[in-house]
C-alpha cells in the first residue's frame, strides 16, 4: 500500500510545473505544521527555505528525542527527512511560525511560499496535550473557540498582494481551523483561495454548517477522512472523502498510513463501525442543550483528571479495570453519555493497544 512516503519516492524529484500542485501535496504541507520549527522558521515576514530548515531541524533533533507519549514527532521527524531530500518542496519558502498552547487551547500555523508561486497557509492539528483535545470538544458547546479565532486573524495578516493562488489547510484539528478562517476571513482575501483542505478534522454546530458562509466555501472545500475515522466525524460536515489507510481504529488518524496513487488519496467506504458512531454522537449532541454540552465536556475531562491522564497517548496503557473504577465519577450525567463516553474510550484503547 503506497502512502506519502512513497510520494516523495516517485515524484519528489519533480518540480510543481512538472507535477502539479496534488491532494497529496496539500497533505504533506498541512502535516509540517507539526514539526517544532521554534527558533528555525521566523515568526515574521522573513523566510527561510524548505531545505535549510529541515536541515536545521535535523541537526537539532533526533529520533532520540522523541519521548513515548509524543506521537507526533517520529511522525514530524520522518517528514523533515524526506522533505530535506526532495527537490519538489527544497526551494519553497517558510515563514510566519507560531505554536502557543497555554489553558484556553493550542494553536499552531506555518506559511509555505512554494516556487510556482502557489501559497499553503497551514493550520497545526491536535497534538498529544489532553488540552488541545479538550479544545476539540469544547467546539461541541462553544463557537468560537479560542484557536478558531487565532487561525482567522493569522490567516487575514499573512497574506500580501503577491499571494494569488493561495491554500489554505490543516489536520486534525487543523483542517477545522483552515474552514473558519476562510468563512470568516477578509472577503477581499478569500477570493485568492483555491481550495481549504480538512484532513480529519471536526466539522461544525449544525447551524453553522447551515450557515451561508459555509455553502459558500462547500465548491471549495476538500474533506477527506479514514475508514474509522473519529475526529472528522464529529460535529456536522457536508460531504467528505474516505480515504482507505493501512492502520486500524483510531491510528487511521494518522494521515502518513493513509493509501496514496499518484497525486490523489485512493478512496473506499466508511466502516460501519465510524457510521454508528457519526449518527450517535451527531444525535446526541443535537438533542444537548447548550449547558448540557457543556456539562457533559467538563466532566468528561474530569474523569481524565481524576486519572491523571494529561496526554492522549498515555491510553495505551489505559485498563478496563480503571475504566470501570472511574465510572463511579460520572453517575450522575444521563446513561446515554455514559454510554458514548465508554463507545469512545473503548475505541481508542481498542485502537492502541492493537
Amino acid at each position: 500500500m503506497k502512502n506519502i512516503y512513497d510520494f516523495f519516492t516517485f515524484y519528489g524529484n519533480q518540480s510543481f510545473y512538472q507535477f502539479p500542485f496534488s491532494d497529496v501535496d496539500g497533505l504533506i504541507l498541512s502535516l509540517l505544521s507539526y514539526a517544532k520549527l521554534d527558533g528555525i522558521v521566523p515568526s515574521n515576514a522573513k523566510s527561510i527555505s524548505m531545505l535549510d530548515a529541515c536541515t536545521k531541524y535535523l541537526e537539532k533533533y533526533s529520533l532520540k528525542d522523541a519521548k513515548k507519549e509524543d506521537w507526533l514527532f517520529p511522525i514530524a521527524y520522518h517528514l523533515m527527512e524526506h522533505l530535506k531530500e526532495s527537490v519538489r518542496y527544497q526551494k519553497a519558502r517558510l515563514s510566519y511560525f507560531v505554536r502557543k498552547t497555554d489553558k484556553l487551547g493550542q494553536f499552531g500555523a506555518i506559511t509555505i511560499h512554494l516556487p510556482n508561486g502557489i501559497t499553503y497557509i497551514s493550520f497545526e492539528g491536535t497534538d498529544s496535550d489532553i488540552i488541545g483535545w479538550k479544545e476539540d470538544l469544547e467546539m461541541v458547546y462553544q463557537f468560537p473557540v479560542q484557536s478558531q479565532v487565532l487561525a482567522k486573524d493569522y490567516f487575514n495578516s499573512v497574506l500580501h498582494f503577491r499571494d494569488h493562488e493561495v491554500y489554505v489547510g490543516g489536520h486534525s484539528k487543523g483542517g477545522n481551523l483552515a474552514m473558519y478562517a476562510y468563512m470568516y476571513g477578509k472577503q477581499s482575501l478569500k477570493k485568492r483561495v483555491k481550495n481549504v483542505y480538512n484532513f480529519d478534522g471536526p466539522g461544525f454546530l449544525l447551524e453553522v454548517v447551515s450557515s451561508s458562509l459555509y455553502e459558500e466555501m462547500s465548491s471549495k472545500l476538500k474533506m477527506f477522512v479514514p475508514k474509522d475515522s473519529v475526529v472528522g466525524l464529529s460535529l456536522h460536515h457536508g460531504n467528505y472523502q474516505v480515504v482507505n489507510s493501512s492502520n486500524i481504529a483510531i491510528f487511521e488518524h494518522d494521515a502518513t498510513s493513509w493509501e496514496v496513487f499518484g497525486g490523489c488519496f485512493v478512496l473506499c467506504e466508511l466502516s460501519k463501525k465510524s457510521k454508528r458512531l457519526e449518527a450517535n454522537l451527531q444525535e446526541y449532541i443535537d438533542h444537548m442543550s447548550v449547558e448540557d454540552r457543556k456539562n457533559f465536556v467538563e466532566t468528561f475531562f474530569a474523569v481524565f483528571e481524576k486519572s491523571e491522564i494529561t496526554n492522549i497517548m498515555q491510553l495505551k496503557d489505559f485498563k478496563i479495570s480503571t475504566l470501570l473504577s472511574i465510572m463511579k465519577e460520572i453517575q450522575h450525567i444521563p446513561n446515554k453519555a455514559k454510554r458514548d463516553f465508554v463507545a469512545i474510550i473503548r475505541l481508542l484503547i481498542t485502537g492502541m493497544n492493537s
